[in-house]
């Protein structure tokens, strides 16, 4: 009897802990306002179109969240120290990306991890990076990408291939990646610009067989973009939708339809003109400067 009046007891206090999903929202606490289902639209089709709607509030509120910490390490941060460091490993991270055909995200990610951690660094002062340091940060980078995006992860030692001026031992990469982890609190899924491509995709006004190209394009020139440092100054909403401007002027869909992608881009990523057009200056500024789009449409 007293086992069975134990069972109720816990049982109790599990729903006390409960999460209510009924009364979550965006704000957080406030119960969501009833919404009129539009007319001759089944109910899991208007369910489906709220949770996509919350799920890119959710993303543009992260993003924020995280850039506001990032541009604060950034202004105290002196990156003259190590941007050529710095833009040599991103180029070994491309390179290698590439050699394992690793998906772009696994690239990008990279790139988000190894600058947040040398801003943390950075800021602090205290510890001095050398140009091998950021080397090992960047494979230790490029490993902790493969495992949370790739179902295959090579070993350490195969990680390290295409030229590079250091050779790491396993070790020495793994002690980084506990630093990594670390200085990051473990946040390793942050919002990219990646993040908003699916959005994006079904915003822009071309037929379903170019969505591939579309796609391809858009991952490709990510790339071609991402070594440059001074991106790390805009939100990954605008400079995901600089390069869909780009894709769509390389498409050449008429500048009517480019006129139009960027009112509807700024409508509903919530952006400012302002810094879309400056974001969008800076990536054709950066391909000119060394990028490149040509891609094969094979």
């Amino acid at each position: 009897m007293a086992q069975e009046q134990a069972k109720i007891n816990h049982l109790a206090a599990l729903n006390d802990l409960s999460c209510n999903e009924d009364y979550l929202s965006i704000n957080y606490g406030e119960p969501p306002q009833a919404s009129i289902s539009p007319p001759n639209l089944p109910q899991f089709l208007v369910e489906l179109m709220d949770d996509k709607q919350c799920g890119l509030q959710i993303l543009l509120s992260k993003e924020k969240e995280t850039h506001t910490k990032l541009s604060a390490c950034f202004l105290k941060a002196d990156m003259s120290l190590i941007a050529s460091a710095r833009k040599e490993a991103i180029q070994w991270i491309l390179a290698v990306n590439s050699y394992h055909d690793f998906s772009a995200l696994t690239a990008v990610l990279s790139v988000n991890y190894l600058d947040r951690f040398l801003l943390s660094l950075l800021s602090r002062r205290d510890m001095p990076m050398k140009p091998w340091m950021v080397q090992l940060t960047a494979v230790a980078c490029l490993s902790l990408a493969a495992k949370v995006e790739e179902t295959y992860v090579p070993l350490l030692i195969d990680l390290q291939v295409e030229k590079s001026k250091y050779v790491f031992r396993p070790k020495s990469i793994q002690e980084m990646e506990l630093l990594v982890l670390s200085l990051l609190d473990w946040k390793m899924n942050p919002v990219t610009p990646l993040s908003f491509l699916s959005y994006i995709i079904k915003k822009v006004p071309l037929a379903d067989h170019k969505h591939m190209e579309f796609s391809a394009l858009f991952e490709h020139l990510l790339l071609s973009v991402v070594s440059d440092f001074r991106l790390v100054h805009y939100l990954p909403s605008v400079i995901a939708a600089s390069v869909t401007l780009h894709v769509v002027k390389h498409m050449d869909f008429g500048d009517e339809n480019v006129d139009f992608c960027k009112n509807e881009l700024c409508a509903f990523l919530q952006l400012n003109k302002e810094k879309l057009e400056a974001c969008y200056q800076l990536i054709r500024t950066s391909l000119s400067n060394g990028g490149h789009i040509a891609i094969n449409h094979n």
